[in-house]
């Protein structure tokens, strides 16, 4: 009988040893699982450089006293030279900029300069290897905006008329002719909290040329425009007049003009329903 009770403690014993009991073991330790980074929307007092001095349309001076030559841009064409630089000043002096990798600015909407100022014709591109900047270059040629319309690039001319003596007359100047019909195409390109930028484009649909233009519209929601460019802005109320800069007073028939602004808004952002040129209502596109 002893010797039973003796087999039965070293089987008890064998069985602990051997890790029979009823405890589960720990589970193996998980990996830590990768942080997912957070793209924020572009900040514009994260921008802590701006630009002291437009040299031309691609160069400029930073607050930090480094002189910058955009990449990408050709030199300016002498036939848009100061339309150009006039272009550069007021989207770059005094403004918060960020230099970028491809050598580029920045803007404080997220805007890249250089893209902008080649979409919108003010300076050709000199990187065929960017395909952005190449494709900027064909819309602006596409709709001759900018250096790629007059007086860079003159309409071809039709055959002159067989000229026909006429008696000598006394006759008084005539009057410009007003807008037989324009179309208005809003877009708005980019937006941020608290606000927007718009690119607006001006087509003369109508019978005659038009020489010198302002355009009006009024906003619903409040919006404020901040800064303009291909055009003069004035603003009372809701009521906004855009009107043509020297270089751009001439809109041949069939021809457009693309200006844009950016602006503040709040919550509600909603298009401008109306357009007029010169006071002729306009067809919104």
């Amino acid at each position: 009988m002893r010797w039973l009770l003796a087999a039965a403690v070293l089987l008890a014993s064998s069985v602990s040893a051997c890790g029979g009991d009823d405890r589960q073991p720990s589970p193996p330790p998980q990996p830590a699982q990768a942080d997912v980074p957070t793209i924020e929307p572009p900040d514009k007092t994260a921008l802590s450089t701006t630009v002291q001095r437009v040299v031309d349309v691609r160069t400029v001076q930073l607050s930090d006293g480094e002189e910058v030559t955009v990449k990408g841009l050709a030199a300016p064409d002498e036939c848009w030279a100061d339309a150009a630089t006039t272009f550069a000043r007021t989207m770059l002096l005094d403004k918060p900029v960020e230099p970028t990798a491809t050598g580029s600015l920045r803007l404080a909407d997220g805007t890249d300069y250089a893209v902008l100022a080649v979409e919108l014709g003010m300076v050709r591109s000199e990187a065929a290897d960017d395909r952005t900047l190449r494709e900027a270059e064909e819309s602006a040629s596409t709709k001759r905006l900018g250096r790629w319309g007059p007086p860079c690039v003159k309409p071809s001319a039709p055959a002159p008329a067989p000229v026909v003596p006429r008696p000598t007359t006394t006759t008084t100047p005539a009057a410009p002719q007003p807008v037989t019909g324009c179309s208005v195409e809003y877009r708005v390109t980019h937006t941020w909290p608290g606000g927007f930028r718009t690119d607006v484009t001006l087509r003369n649909t109508g019978t005659t040329d038009v020489t010198g233009w302002t355009l009006q519209w009024r906003f619903a929601n409040g919006q404020t425009v901040t800064e303009m460019w291909n055009a003069t802005a004035k603003q009372s109320g809701q009521d906004v007049s855009a009107i043509a800069m020297p270089y751009n007073q001439a809109i041949p028939r069939g021809e457009s003009v693309l200006m844009g602004f950016t602006a503040g808004s709040g919550g509600t952002n909603s298009a401008p329903r109306a357009f007029t040129l010169n006071g002729h209502a306009c067809t919104l596109v």
